[in-house]
């Protein structure tokens, strides 16, 4: 993590620019520090047992579909989405309709109805308190990165590729549930990424950075899932992570779905809540693609494969970000 950005400093003011939002003001970013430095982690939400029960299981050790269909009927809304999914245009078959949690989840795949489950009921949690703008922009990402890092692991460990999707959707579980606690936080950050003429991400790592990870580390600890997945979501400085591990594998997949292919590809045909040029990236920093051992061809072949899934992105997210 780059600590030598200090956006607490009086900086140059920009010049007007109507267009654009109104840069933050070094006053807004001190309370904002102030506040997270007092977050109550003991106010963190509590998950379904059920998340806890699907984070631990492995999708291939079930008897049946019958055996997860047991097990999700627990969670009546949750069965809800996943039928509302499979009937998706990511999943749906034209002129048929699935009205059962059996042949929902056989449509859907058990593996992926599996994590996808798991992810709703950790939105279920956490969207609350937060504008439907920024949980539309992040599950989206979320989905981006789960996609990504599956995609990753397939080629550099494939012992980690269901670790990887499911770990995927949570990577950004710190930063939803400070915005929840904390709402307008992502706005300030977003409103000093746009003033300094920098990126939305580097920003966050550098605001968020600290709260981030004691509020991910205390979080997914608290929901009972495996250490090695909760290691891999807190730890973000590059300096520490391992090569080809499993936090590797995220900061890449996290890198990618921040650039201009793939998001590019999900907001082709709708409107961003926010201005891209503030959130997207070129390319993937060399010093986060290099944690893994993968050339620069296989990196954008795997950006062009997620540029092509936006449909299944955008159904899986709409279904992660709808609150309560």
């Amino acid at each position: 993590m780059d600590d030598s950005l200090d956006f607490t400093t009086t900086a140059p003011a920009p010049p007007p620019a109507p267009a654009r939002t109104a840069p933050a003001g070094s006053s807004a970013l001190e309370k904002l520090s102030a506040r997270l430095e007092t977050l109550d982690l003991s106010a963190l939400p509590r998950v379904s047992p059920v998340a806890t029960r699907l984070a631990a299981l492995n999708p291939s050790d079930m008897e049946s579909v019958k055996e997860f269909c047991k097990l999700i009927e627990q969670e009546p809304i949750c069965v809800a989405r996943l039928i509302g999914l499979a009937n998706s245009v990511a999943f749906g078959v034209p002129g048929k309709k699935f009205n059962a949690l059996d042949t929902a989840v056989t449509r859907i795949g058990l593996e992926r109805a599996a994590q996808t489950a798991f992810g709703m009921l950790c939105g279920q949690v956490v969207n609350k308190g937060m504008s439907s703008q920024w949980r539309e922009f992040l599950w989206l990402h979320a989905m981006a990165v789960a996609h990504g890092a599956s995609m990753i692991a397939i080629k550099v460990a494939p012992q980690e590729r269901a670790n990887a999707y499911l770990a995927g959707m949570i990577y950004d579980i710190g930063t939803l549930v400070i915005e929840s606690l904390q709402p307008g936080t992502l706005d300030v950050l977003l409103q000093t990424a746009e003033a300094r003429d920098t990126k939305l991400g580097e920003v966050e790592n550098v605001m968020l950075g600290k709260a981030r990870r004691a509020v991910s580390t205390a979080l997914l600890r608290k929901w009972s899932l495996p250490d090695e997945i909760v290691n891999a979501v807190a730890e973000r400085d590059p300096d520490m992570i391992e090569p080809d591990s499993l936090a590797a594998i995220l900061a890449v997949a996290d890198g990618l779905a921040r650039t201009g292919t793939v998001l590019g590809a999900v907001y082709a045909e709708v409107e961003s809540p926010f201005p891209l040029d503030a959130v997207v990236l070129e390319e993937v920093p060399a010093r986060i693609a290099g944690l893994i051992s993968l050339d620069a061809d296989t990196l954008a072949g795997i950006c062009e494969r997620l540029s092509d899934q936006v449909v299944a992105l955008r159904a899986t997210a709409e279904a992660f970000s709808k609150a309560g």
